[in-house]
């Protein structure tokens, strides 16, 4: 998901509008929209505060994954020992994984 976008879904989880919002960062609320529509790119301390306003990590925010490392450990774990499973048990897998792509996709794409 890209910053911008990250950015408007946290506001409008919390119910609060691009005014209040501006206001709150003290900012201009066209330059609040130009970054929720990724035509502009926030500060440092615009972002900084962001995270703030809405108790959240800096790294959280910018999509900064510290166990991205430890992701793609996980993914190599799961591949390497998927190849011992007989074909009912991957395709159960599979079915578990669809499923929570899914439920993934309805979360991450709420249209307001």
């Amino acid at each position: 998901m890209k910053l911008g976008e990250k950015i408007k879904l946290l506001r409008k989880d919390k119910k609060i509008s691009q005014e209040e919002l501006s206001n709150m960062l003290k900012i201009n609320r066209n330059y609040l929209s130009r970054i929720e529509t990724g035509k502009s790119e926030p500060t440092s301390s615009v972002l900084k505060n962001i995270a703030l306003i809405f108790n959240i990590d800096l790294n959280s925010l910018l999509d900064i994954d510290e166990e991205s490392i430890e992701s793609k450990d996980k993914i190599k774990y799961i591949t390497e020992n998927c190849k011992y499973l007989h074909d009912k048990d991957l395709d159960f897998i599979v079915r578990i994984i669809s499923v929570m792509r899914e439920e993934y996709v309805k979360i991450n794409t709420k249209i307001e």
